[in-house]
This record gives structure tokens, C-alpha cells and sequence, in this order.
């Protein structure tokens, strides 16, 4: 079936938690429910906190020309830059810290992973000229959802967020997760804040299994300590990505990590994984929608995920705006681009 229609210098951000919701509705789930009777299935899934309110299917995108494909299901993943009990404080601004699109490709086969770079300077329906985490902020998910439809053109099937709270816990209750770091990833782990446990910051060159503080440490390297002169020297993956860029690729790889560790453990102990993760998911996916989109995994048989980001490389210019670093994407091409990959490749 066809369709039918750099820079940031702020502290302290946390983009890992946004990971194992795809463990959750990609993997945790098909691991336990596929174990287990239906009414533990049930028990489960009723500690996800669902938002029938702010519900994706009830904003008005009908103003833009959207693309979707009903062999193709987008799930727009947030995770928060606060945790539980600073989000309901009064005056406590939230950004979206990572966004994601997963996508479940049925015709092709293929899991799919797509990182929006937060920095992207995109329009804000109702706000102007922003960068793209600042419409959470504007307006929570329902703003986010607007922007990426009128900017990039996708339809999007639900959303699950997550918050910090949970990370390091899940990570550690899976037993860590096995990670390469480069010469340049490993000496900034060890000689900044990044880890914060002094005593996990021990890491080397080469593979290894991190803990929950190290893999959240490891997620969240941009670039190295300020020089005198007020740069950043950069730090690098092993394919030389640094910047925003290296930091949503240390995302994608650790949601791949996360996925490959779950796969090999007990149904008894990813039940204990679910009732850790399950309370710190809010989305508007429906019980039934998360049984069926768990029916359709299982009989495509994969669990290879296919990764991607936007912009793409060469597509943007680095700018100073409001005296912020942004990204300016060529939107023209990176709309197609992105439409190529969720829906033609």
C-alpha cells in the first residue's frame, strides 16, 4: 500500500532517556507478553501512563500535506529534560533533550531509528523561528508533533516519553549494556562531569560493558572541556561524528546495544525490566494498538534497526541566531530525504 497523502553549550542535558522506550514497546513488551497470560499482559501495560487527553490523533494537521503509509507505523519518542518531580514544578522550563522517530517499516521488513537534531532552526507554528526542542517547551508534545508535520511532512501514529528517573536503573537491571568508545570518548569520560559517580570514571579504549552512570554519561558527550579561548575541542565516534551529530549517533548506538542485551534474557527477569520501565512511559499508544504493533514485530521477524538523523550531512549551515548556535537545514531536501528512508528504503 502506498502513501496516501552546532553547536549547544548548555550543561547537564540528558538525551538517554528516551532508549528503552523502544526496548518497551519494540522488545520488553514481545519478550513478556508473548511469555505470560493475558491478564499479567494487562497488569503490565497498566502501569504505562496513558494520555488519552493530549493524544496525537486529536491535533488539527489538516493545513499540511502530510505523508503516511498503513504498512508503515512512526512513533514519535521524547525523553524530557526534566525528571518526574522537577517537570511539576512551577518555573521549571522543559525541552524535549531527544527526539526520535521509530518506525516499524512492515513492507520493507526493516526497524527503523530517526534522530531530529534538537539544534535544527526550524518554524514554530504560532512562535516563529526556533530551535526544534524549544516547541515542547512552547507547548508540549502536541507543538512538537505540529512542528515536525508542517516542517518535515510526516504523520506520526502515536508518541511515548520518558523521563530521567529511570535510566540508570534499567541499564544496571539488564546488567549493562556493551559499548565501543574511542581514544577521545573514553579520556573525556574519565576527565569531566559527564559520569556522575567519580568512582565509574575508569573507562577504556576499545569494548566494554558500561553501567547504568557510565552508558548515561557516554549518551550525553557533545564535546570536551572549554579551552581558555572559549572553544570546544571535539569528541569523536569511531566514524569521526562529533558534536550534535556524535551524540544522537552514541543514542542510536545504545538503543541497539539495549536492544541486542534484552533479547538474551529470561522472561522472568524482562517482567522485573517492565515493572521497573513501564511506570516511567507516558504515551497516547492504546493497549490494543501496543498488542498489535507487538503481533506485527514478532511476525516480521527482525530486530536489526536501521539508523538515521536529520539534517543530513552537507544539508545545513551552521548559524548564530539570537545568539544561540542552530542548525539551518535545507528543509526542501531533508523533508525528502527523511521520507525516503521512513517510507522507500
Amino acid at each position: 500500500m502506498g502513501s496516501r497523502t552546532k553547536k549547544k553549550k548548555g550543561k547537564g542535558r540528558v538525551a538517554a532517556r528516551i532508549f528503552f522506550v523502544i526496548g518497551l514497546i519494540f522488545s520488553v513488551s514481545v519478550g513478556s507478553l508473548a511469555a505470560t497470560a493475558v491478564h499479567k499482559s494487562d497488569e503490565l501495560l497498566g502501569l504505562v501512563n496513558y494520555d488519552e487527553a493530549g493524544a496525537l490523533s486529536g491535533v488539527d494537521l489538516s493545513q499540511y500535506k502530510l505523508a503516511q503509509d498503513t504498512e508503515v507505523v512512526n512513533i514519535l519518542l521524547v525523553g524530557a529534560d526534566k525528571n518526574n518531580d522537577e517537570q511539576n514544578k512551577a518555573g521549571v522550563e522543559r525541552r524535549s533533550d531527544s527526539m526520535m522517530i521509530a518506525t516499524m517499516d512492515i513492507k520493507h521488513g526493516k526497524l527503523k531509528l530517526t534522530s531530529l537534531m534538537r539544534d535544527m532552526y526550524v518554524d514554530i507554528p504560532g512562535h516563529g523561528g526556533n530551535k526544534l526542542n524549544a516547541a515542547y517547551s512552547f507547548g508540549g508534545i502536541r507543538l512538537l508533533y505540529e512542528t515536525i508535520a508542517e516542517n518535515f511532512g510526516i504523520q506520526m501514529d502515536g508518541y511515548a516519553e520518558v523521563n530521567f528517573d529511570a535510566f540508570v536503573n534499567v541499564i544496571d537491571e539488564i546488567g549493562g549494556v556493551e559499548l565501543t568508545l574511542t581514544q577521545s570518548e573514553a579520556e573525556n569520560l574519565n576527565n569531566t562531569n559527564y559520569i556522575k559517580r567519580k568512582k565509574y570514571r575508569n573507562l577504556k579504549v576499545g569494548k566494554q560493558t558500561l553501567n547504568g552512570y557510565q552508558a548515561l554519561g557516554y549518551c550525553r558527550i557533545r564535546h570536551a572541556k572549554m579551552r581558555p579561548d572559549g572553544s570546544y575541542p571535539g569528541v569523536y565516534t569511531a566514524d569521526g561524528k562529533g558534536d550534535d551529530y556524535g551524540r544522537t549517533e552514541r543514542q542510536r548506538m545504545t538503543v541497539e546495544a539495549i536492544f541486542k542485551k534484552i533479547k538474551t534474557m529470561s522472561p522472568d527477569d524482562i517482567l522485573t525490566l517492565a515493572e521497573v520501565v513501564l511506570p516511567n512511559i507516558k504515551t497516547d499508544i492504546s493497549k490494543d494498538n501496543i498488542y498489535a504493533y507487538i503481533t506485527t514485530l514478532i511476525q516480521m521477524g527482525t530486530t536489526k534497526i536501521h539508523q538515521f538523523a536529520i539534517p543530513v550531512d552537507g544539508q545545513f549551515t551552521s548559524q548564530t541566531i539570537g545568539g544561540q548556535d542552530c542548525l539551518v537545514p535545507n528543509l526542501e531536501v531533508n523533508r525528502e530525504e527523511l521520507k525516503k528512508f521512513i517510507f522507500k528504503s
